[in-house]
């Protein structure tokens, strides 16, 4: 979830122009928009479905490889029925043929088994994606709202980082911190448990 993070550097309400506008006439407050990410009722929903459908994806897959494994065993036993030499020519024949067909049956299951889950990882990505999305936005609209309704020029975004991995904002004051409402705000429709819950570090 820390991939669509990045791109969620500075967000910015200015409501005059910042090159005339004189640096101490400015109303500036941080975010730290990772935080509220990691810590919105929303997100920890998303993270709970992503484990259940990974779980899931997981379980289907072992039973799927489960087949595969009892075709490879049957195999192995026909192999060592064609190896004995005291069959006839006739029945040595009739179980390569049945090896083949194993074999084949295996093959296809185990090619079938692999752009299936495929399909799966991809489309859980996707979904991922899409809603990590919706967050983001919400969030956005959550630091706008509030950047419109206290004037502020300018929101920073104090746990952005740069390509090279580093904090864009070396420093930013607490007392400019708007995190802790931002947060109070957005879990305010979250439930009563979770409400509850001490918020992690």
């Amino acid at each position: 979830m820390k991939n669509i993070l990045k791109y969620f550097l500075v967000v910015a309400t200015a409501t005059i122009g910042l090159t005339t506008a004189n640096a101490e006439d400015l109303k500036i407050a941080s975010v730290n928009v990772q935080k509220l990410f990691n810590e919105y009722h929303m997100t920890k929903k998303v993270q709970a479905q992503v484990k259940v459908d990974q779980e899931r994806i997981q379980k289907d897959n072992a039973s799927r490889l489960e087949h595969i494994r009892g075709l490879q065993t049957e195999i192995e036993k026909l192999s060592k029925q064609r190896g004995d030499a005291t069959i006839s020519d006739k029945k040595r024949l009739e179980l390569e043929r049945e090896i083949k067909l194993k074999v084949s049956e295996g093959n296809a299951a185990d090619n079938e088994r692999r752009q299936w889950l495929q399909r799966q990882n991809k489309a859980l990505g996707e979904q991922v994606s899409e809603e990590q999305r919706a967050i983001i936005e919400k969030i956005q609209e959550k630091v706008a709202g509030y950047a419109r309704e206290q004037d502020l020029d300018l929101v920073i975004d104090k746990s952005a980082l740069s390509a090279s991995r580093t904090e864009v904002f070396a420093f930013t004051k607490d007392k400019f911190d708007i995190t802790p409402v931002l947060l109070k705000d957005l879990n305010a429709d979250a439930p009563a448990e979770e409400q509850a819950a001490p918020a992690s570090e």
